[in-house]
């Protein structure tokens, strides 16, 4: 049946940033139900208490891991952990990524060390994370799936955040390249754009819900959960022949026209006839 290729049992999956309760803890949930063995990093070990105990409660896999993978032996032990406790593994999964306030400003006061802060944690640690698991997986024979997480900031402009932008818009490039260097081993690299997503960090009941339906077609605001659904389906086998994409998990915000009004009527089109042929009468 199709909602067995969604099972992951046997698999050991890697969940970078699974701690604090937002999309890394609901991501380790989400492939834990569906039967993997997770690996849940974070820098802060008491971030991971509440997912761990909560997933170890219920029965489910899990080896929490306190390790720094901006770091060459941060990434070591990452990897060396899924091997001694599990033999292997077979995903990954990059949920690491700050947008901390103090990056957000005008282009041109960007500082060479704000611009290697925001590499460092959004861009740089998923690649040489990939590169470890990917080596780890040809040496297993086994394939695998590698998810990393961009942004509509990086498929779109991002002002004044540029240099967050810039960042998640090379995690676009590298699964691309990534992707096609690694199709022969069977590794299949993809990535997610999340839209607005309301997380603990961001705050749960952060925004205005006019604006949001404004600015969101499906008006309302992403959760962590949406993002977890996308990540366990782009690790399983429901994505067997997707490799190589960075899917918007964005309510639609990423295609809607810039040139569109709070209605969603193109600015642009002032005829009367035609703005009452679209919504009717004006009532004042």
């Amino acid at each position: 049946m199709i909602v067995e290729r969604l099972r992951l049992d046997g698999r050991t999956v890697i969940v970078a940033g699974a701690g604090g309760g937002g999309i890394g803890s609901h991501t380790a949930r989400a492939v834990a139900e569906a039967g993997a063995n997770v690996v849940a990093v974070d820098i802060v070990g008491a971030a991971l208490d509440q997912i761990v105990a909560d997933l170890t409660a219920e029965g489910y896999p899990i080896t929490p891991l306190v390790a720094d993978a901006r770091t060459d032996e941060g990434v070591a032990t990452i990897v060396g952990a899924a091997v001694s406790n599990y033999g292997g593994v077979h995903g990954l999964i990059n949920i690491i990524g700050v947008a901390a306030p103090h990056t957000w400003c005008k282009a041109e006061d960007v500082t060479r060390e704000v611009w290697r802060e925001v590499m460092d944690v959004n861009l740089d640690y998923a690649m040489f994370l990939s590169i470890a698991v990917a080596k780890q997986m040809i040496a297993q024979g086994s394939g695998g799936s590698i998810v990393s997480l961009s942004s509509t900031s990086g498929i779109g402009a991002s002002p004044f955040h540029s240099a967050y932008g810039v960042a998640k818009g090379g995690i676009v490039a590298m699964v691309r390249t990534l992707a096609v260097e690694w199709g022969i081993h069977g590794i299949r690299v993809n990535a997610i754009a999340p839209g607005t997503i309301s997380t603990p960090r961001s705050g749960a009941d952060v925004g205005d819900a006019e604006r949001d339906r404004r600015g969101v077609p499906l008006g309302r605001r992403g959760t962590p959960a949406d993002i977890a659904s996308a990540a366990l389906f782009l690790v399983s086998d429901l994505s067997s022949y997707v490799s190589g994409q960075c899917l918007p998990v964005d309510g639609g915000t990423s295609v809607k026209w810039a040139h569109l009004g709070d209605d969603s009527t193109p600015i642009f089109l002032t005829n009367p006839a035609i703005l009452e042929q679209i919504h009717g009468p004006r009532t004042s």
